[in-house]
């Protein structure tokens, strides 16, 4: 993965608010996100079931890590830690694939979200993003389990927090998503 992705990617995801930490791998960028948490007071927290495995192997005393069933629980939350399954550098967007609703509320409804990006997930363009889809779907899965199209509901795009203007101009954060996003990069 070229270096000119990854700094491509910080600097558009910047541009719309997002906040961009590096880390060299995936356990070194948890301990940056856990010591976030504590610093914020964000204790009461989600997690998907890759990261909650993680989290387990660290000093989470004093979080709440919860598992909601309904969206009403998730926006109780003060964090949900995910991991996404793609990027676009040309527009500093995550992209997560989408198998049930709660992958969804995940990382929609709770105040923050923390989301886990592995560098070489990174595509350069939209193009390059269709092609890795295409291997990605068409390829994964567990051995023996078939493709992972049939497992994927939705594919949704998220560049930057949430953030939308009434016709008067008037801005709102975290109407339609987190109000902050924190990025962390591994790999």
């Amino acid at each position: 993965m070229s270096k000119d992705l990854v700094k491509q990617f910080k600097e558009k995801a910047a541009a719309v608010s997002a906040e961009v930490f590096t880390s060299p791998t995936q356990a070194k960028a948890l301990d940056k996100a856990v010591e976030w948490l504590r610093k914020e007071k964000k204790l009461k927290i989600t997690a998907d079931d890759k990261l909650a495995g993680l989290l387990a192997a660290r000093d989470t005393a004093g979080f709440s890590l919860t598992f909601p069933d309904k969206p009403e629980q998730f926006a109780e939350l003060q964090a949900a830690l995910v991991e996404a399954d793609f990027a676009v550098a040309e527009t500093g967007t995550l992209v997560h694939l989408d198998a049930t609703p709660r992958d969804l509320w995940r990382w929609t409804l709770p105040e923050n979200c923390l989301a886990f990006l592995d560098r070489g997930k990174i595509a350069a363009n939209m193009e390059e993003l269709l092609e890795a889809f295409n291997t990605y779907l068409s390829s994964g899965g567990k051995e023996g389990e078939g493709s992972l199209a049939n497992e994927v509901k939705q594919i949704s795009f998220v560049t930057g927090p949430s953030r939308t203007a009434d016709i008067e101009g008037q801005l709102e954060l975290g109407v339609h998503g987190p109000l902050r996003l924190l990025i962390f990069i591994y790999g």
